[in-house]
């Protein structure tokens, strides 16, 4: 089973659930210290109480300066929450059993782990509130027993219900963020990654030390492509960019990142191949648009298109010296007879004779 906290590729949530952990216990142990000087509340345990108001402080402390949470593993955070129910078992017990208010500290748990936790993860622990607030009953009997039983009854759904709401609205909300993550990262014509996908790529590839780490840039133009708009009209226009981008789908690796730049351009990113792979990426990609424009059957125009690719770190160091290699190469298929592919050292002029 993967055990860790809800979008555990979010740092920043990570840090939050530690940071509150530390706040949750901290908060405990100053409540709990200041409970003993409450009119009605008299123990014979306090050196109990202490010992866990004490341990509950430390591990606070722990929490707010030595734990990284962005990188720590998750059992340390399930650790962090388990040790909740001893430290209010005994205090429970310490304070008046069945009548201690210190049971309801349990809150702190099923709030944390209703929201932090996947549901597989979290409904244990709301479960083990029910349990651990039940736990009077055993040693603490008579009327207090009595009035600790008809409580559950009420606390105990309560736990449930509020655990319940918690995953649910956590779930619509994530779900919300993925959503509009990917909506801002998709093209909404095609389906396929927008610019800013792309760039994403880019940055995420452009940089490794291995070799491995080479990673080449695709970019295509389609040819005349207003005279689709201008005899057939934008609908069908929107339909040769779809049938486009179903043809680079096919032409392109299963680890290829392809997208839509706007208007009629189009990219791959593909990581880990070499000059060889790019020729025979782009002379897979001219030949999937070839067999599209076949299948459009639109008289009068020929679907076609002009492939600039470029290799990093072979024709440049950086993202943005890929980017302007690759677009050159482009430009130099447009203006040497289009329906071509060409590289960076395909369109370079060679050099004049001194």
């Amino acid at each position: 089973m993967k055990i860790g906290l809800h979008a555990l590729t979010i740092s920043e949530e990570r840090k939050l659930a530690g940071k509150l952990a530390g706040a949750m216990y901290l908060t405990a142990s100053l409540c709990v210290t200041a409970m003993l000087a409450l009119p009605g509340i008299e123990t014979d345990h306090w050196p109990v109480v202490v010992a866990v108001s004490g341990a509950a402080a430390l591990w606070a402390l722990v929490c707010f300066t030595v734990i990284p949470w962005q990188r720590v593993h998750p059992l340390v955070s399930h650790l962090s929450t388990f040790m909740g129910f001893p430290a209010t078992a005994a205090v429970v017990a310490a304070t008046g059993g069945a009548g201690s208010p210190a049971v309801f500290y349990l809150l702190f748990i099923v709030v944390y782990c209703a929201y932090f936790y996947r549901p597989k993860e979290a409904w244990p622990y709301l479960f083990g509130c029910v349990i651990v607030h039940a736990l009077p009953l055993a040693y603490d009997g008579g009327a207090m027993g009595e009035g600790l039983l008809a409580e559950l009854l009420i606390i105990g759904p309560t736990y449930l219900i509020l655990g319940g709401l918690i995953l649910s609205g956590k779930r619509l909300l994530v779900d919300l963020r993925d959503e509009a993550r990917e909506a801002s990262l998709c093209d909404p014509l095609t389906g396929l990654a927008n610019r800013r996908a792309l760039m994403d790529s880019l940055y995420a590839r452009v940089g490794g030390e291995r070799a491995s780490d080479a990673t080449g840039l695709l970019l295509l133009d389609l040819d005349d492509f207003k005279d689709a708009n201008t005899m057939y009209g934008h609908p069908v226009g929107d339909h040769v960019l779809r049938d486009t981008a179903d043809a680079l789908r096919r032409a392109a690796r299963e680890t290829d990142v392809v997208a839509r730049l706007g208007g009629d351009e189009f990219a791959i990113v593909a990581h880990g191949i070499t000059q060889t792979g790019m020729r025979a990426l782009s002379a897979r990609v001219l030949g999937a648009i070839r067999d599209a424009g076949r299948k459009l059957e639109l008289p009068e125009f020929h679907l076609r298109a002009s492939v600039g690719w470029a290799l990093y770190p072979t024709d440049a160091d950086a993202v943005d010296d890929l980017i302007a290699a690759a677009d050159l190469s482009m430009r130099g298929a447009k203006v040497t007879g289009k329906d071509r592919s060409v590289s960076p050292l395909d369109w370079l002029p060679e050099p004049s004779p001194s």
